[in-house]
């Protein structure tokens, strides 16, 4: 890849600045042999957001482009979905507000552990993307998917750009999300894998360690993983996606990787930062009880 830069995509609003500077920081420290051009996707970010972001990449061989996407594209979508926020939906705009042939999409909430020479290096021929499996689905008929299609995880995607760009992916993407609402879980990475339909390269689990192989019983559970590909992702992962609702961040999580996520945050311009949820405010809202905080939610709505 001499002479070439990286092209790395991050999709976040401003809760999450904090975590793609770690996410940012272990990536370049564990490959500076590379040089990389980062985008950053967001509805805006703070003029100090983006002094964060900048200080991290400015000590490494990269290139920052913070790409502004209007929040109003995805109002509709994410009151269907109000657990995920509108940030969910960013990736989504990847073709359109980007001009390269391939990139490396990564979620925020992750660990860069090593070198991702290899994973970037990768033929994409006629795939859509190289991705990981996510165990355990069983929603084909819902998303109207071919019975024999593996679902992926899209957290950690190499994308074919050029590829998605020609079958016009992002409208059908959107489409298919807007016209199934009630079948949607996940709803850019249901809608992404309706659409894309196994239409996907594997590639080692090592690429995008979820959280659930650490859980009891996976390996009898599930067989989507050999033995050997278990055992390197969970003794030697490159890419660390802390997939479940409890993050490094939280004080209760016990993710065996947990404290590389501290290790790099003490590498960023938030090294003072402390666990969530001893935060002042978190704190309070736990001691509003849930119905009462769920009113509260509804009278400002209205009020709006």
């Amino acid at each position: 890849m001499s002479g070439r830069r990286v092209n790395i995509v991050f999709a976040i609003d401003n809760n999450y600045v904090q975590h793609v500077c770690v996410a940012m920081v272990s990536l370049l420290e564990n490959n500076r042999d590379l040089s990389f051009r980062i985008y950053v996707i967001s509805s805006g970010l703070s003029r100090k957001s983006v002094g964060n972001i900048m200080s991290v990449s400015d000590r490494y061989d990269c290139e920052v482009k913070n790409i502004t996407v209007s929040d109003a594209l995805f109002v509709e979508l994410a009151t269907a979905h109000p657990f995920y926020p509108k940030g969910t939906y960013y990736r989504l705009l990847i073709p359109e507000l980007i001009d390269e042939e391939k990139l490396l999409y990564l979620d925020s909430d992750i660990v860069v552990n090593g070198s991702i020479r290899e994973l970037y290096e990768e033929e994409l021929g006629d795939y859509y993307v190289c991705a990981i499996e996510d165990p355990g689905f069983d929603r084909h008929r819902q998303l109207k998917m071919n019975p024999q299609s593996v679902y992926f995880n899209s957290g950690m995607m190499l994308i074919n750009l050029a590829k998605w760009k020609r079958d016009g992916i992002q409208k059908r993407v959107i489409d298919f999300i807007e016209n199934n609402q009630d079948v949607i879980l996940f709803p850019d990475q249901c809608g992404l894998n309706a659409v894309i339909d196994g239409h996907w390269k594997k590639v080692p689990l090592k690429w995008n360690q979820q959280s659930s192989i650490f859980s009891r019983d996976f390996d009898k559970k599930f067989d989507c993983f050999s033995p050997a590909e278990l055992r390197e992702a969970r003794a030697h992962p490159v890419v660390i996606h802390y997939t479940s609702g409890s993050k490094p961040w939280h004080r209760t999580n016990t993710h065996p990787y947990k404290q590389l996520y501290w290790k790099y945050i003490r590498m960023t311009p938030y090294r003072y930062a402390i666990y969530s949820d001893l935060m002042p405010m978190f704190l309070l809202k736990s001691m509003i009880p849930a119905d009462l905080r769920k009113k509260m939610k509804q009278m400002l709505k209205k009020t709006a």
